[in-house]
């Protein structure tokens, strides 16, 4: 992803380029320059190209918000990092929901607290999906989770597992620093 800022930058070049000002390669310097650092860039066969920036590793809050600023990106990889503290806030909002549905709570908190599950639910799910691409296996080893009483679990093990070293099928290593 690209921050709001680096985003508008582009588009004032794009504009420039398009008023005649500055020439495509200007442009695509520039471009290049303002994307450098920030994210990583990788080409895969077919000439398709995946990017996604990761905050720095001390920056805890900036990982927590990570996974819903990918909100329903399914492509590329995510740290066990990114999961675990999303997994701070996302399994005490789905205790509570569960707690207020069982203790009778009135039916506008219990109303909001499960809109908040399920707007947190395609978040949730594009994570595990991102693990498993970091572990080099397909999403759809998310439907795990449908097996009664174990697929939980089963998924719960694979998201401890540390991703392949390197890049893979899915994209750049996102623990490696920015190229």
């Amino acid at each position: 992803m690209i921050n709001d800022d680096t985003l508008q930058r582009i588009e004032k070049l794009h504009q420039m380029k398009l008023d005649g000002i500055i020439t495509e390669t200007e442009f695509e310097q520039s471009k290049e320059q303002l994307l450098r650092g920030s994210a990583k860039r990788t080409s895969f066969p077919g000439g398709s190209t995946v990017q996604q920036t990761f905050p720095p590793t001390d920056e805890l809050i900036t990982w927590i918000k990570l996974p819903l600023q990918r909100y329903a990106d399914f492509n590329g990889r995510s740290r066990r990092k990114e999961f675990w503290l999303f997994q701070l806030i996302y399994i005490p909002i789905t205790l509570t929901v569960v707690l207020f549905a069982g203790l009778g709570a009135s039916s506008l908190a219990t109303l909001v607290l499960a809109v908040t599950i399920l707007g947190l639910f395609i978040p949730q799910l594009a994570l595990q999906v991102r693990r498993f691409h970091d572990q080099g296996k397909s999403g759809w080893f998310a439907l795990f989770n449908l097996i009664p009483y174990i697929g939980i679990f089963i998924v719960l093990i694979f998201m401890l597992v540390e991703g392949t070293e390197g890049e893979n099928e899915y994209g750049p290593d996102p623990k490696l620093p920015a190229s």
